[in-house]
């Protein structure tokens, strides 16, 4: 007993009773089967728990390490964090949607992150009674017993958790072999991350965007247990850049990761921090929109969607179904129309949505161009 309490180090083990202690309090939440919720902004919604799992694990972690930066879904990002060497990564709530339904499948996720790679991390599931800890050189374990990823050098047959409909869509150029596939797919990526990381399954994929910490805790868990995390591209991930977000996710045993990113290289997802974040968010989330942000001038930002021919390219399969979701006067707005409606086919690859910056209309009448 005595050399499992010292498997890792007192950091470590602070951040696994603060994660067990954010659970009991958002657990109380969950068994009362009504949570105040809002949508922090479209399509993303919170809850009472959300927040108040949030402060507890702030309080606690700041006051234990205050020099450290703070990075967390339901708090404001700022220049002083992307410019600390350590900083704490935090979902409150990782999974709120299956909260919010009753379902089990939720979790704590807080983790270290030096240097923008993460160094220690603990995922607690209350209600599934699975706390994950992991610290770099140390291993990674799952109610402190030694987890290791799968063996599994092959596709076919592997043990997979990610969106039927991608798997199945027409437009991969070689079709996916068959495998076993999670029923139903749990809403919280960093338990996917997780039972990857104990072997239970194989591999999970998202060719989506997910944030700094969807992933940080789940990144050092897989890689402690022998596993990779990485983009589909095969990316290590930097965290703490700019804007706090990876482009996709596969996480798998050594030898079957390299095989996925083999077979979806070819999607183009862009990485997010090659555009501009549209907003900053407030220093807490609150129970209202966000207001725009002062604009010096009227700018055209148009959002539409459809069906593509190819998930790989930006080729409509019919104009005449275009979705047109808007004209906007700037890009905060266009943006949240855009998540909102990105979100809503989010397991849909072939649906895709698009911002459109128009700077200039032309005039048929008089042949003027104007600048906008």
């Amino acid at each position: 007993m005595l050399a499992t309490e010292r498997r890792f180090s007192d950091r470590t083990e602070l951040l696994r009773q603060v994660a067990i202690e954010a659970g009991s309090l958002a657990l109380a939440y969950f068994e009362k089967g009504t949570t105040p919720s809002w949508e922090k902004y479209p399509g993303h919604p919170v809850t009472e728990a959300d927040i108040e799992s949030d402060k507890l694990i702030r309080d606690r972690l700041m006051t234990a390490y205050p020099d450290y930066g703070w990075l967390s879904e339901e708090t404001a990002l700022s220049r002083q964090t992307q410019l600390q060497d350590v900083v704490w990564c935090v979902d409150p709530i990782d999974g709120t949607r299956a909260f919010m339904s009753g379902q089990p499948w939720w979790c704590i996720g807080v983790a270290v992150i030096e240097y923008g790679q993460p160094v220690a991390g603990v995922v607690h599931a209350p209600v599934l009674g699975e706390t994950y800890v992991a610290e770099r050189g140390r291993g990674a374990t799952l109610n402190d017993e030694p987890i290791h990823a799968s063996s599994c050098a092959q596709e076919e047959g592997c043990r997979m958790i990610a969106s039927e409909s991608m798997l199945n869509h027409p437009a991969w150029r070689l079709p996916w072999p068959d495998m076993h596939l999670a029923r139903p797919k749990p809403n919280a990526t960093l338990l996917r991350m997780c039972w990857v990381a104990t072997g239970q399954w194989d591999a999970t994929l998202a060719l989506w965007r997910k944030s700094d910490w969807d992933l940080a805790a789940g990144s050092i868990i897989v890689s402690e247990a022998g596993g990779v995390a990485s983009t589909h591209l095969g990316e290590p991930f930097i965290f703490n850049r700019s804007e706090p977000a990876q482009r996709s996710l596969i996480a798998a045993g050594k030898h079957l990761q390299p095989l996925l990113v083999e077979r979806v290289k070819g999607v183009r997802l862009p990485d997010p921090n090659w555009t501009v974040r549209p907003y900053d968010k407030t220093e807490i989330t609150e129970r209202k929109p966000m207001a725009d942000m002062p604009e010096a001038k009227q700018l055209l930002h148009l959002v539409l969607g459809g069906e593509l021919k190819d998930v790989r390219g930006v080729e409509f399969e019919d104009l005449s179904k275009i979705d047109f979701v808007g004209a906007f006067p700037n890009y905060k707005a266009a943006y949240d129309a855009w998540k909102n409606a990105a979100q809503r086919t989010v397991d849909n690859a072939e649906m895709r949505y698009f911002i459109l910056h128009a700077h200039r209309l032309l005039d048929p009448e008089t042949g003027s161009h104007h600048h906008v």
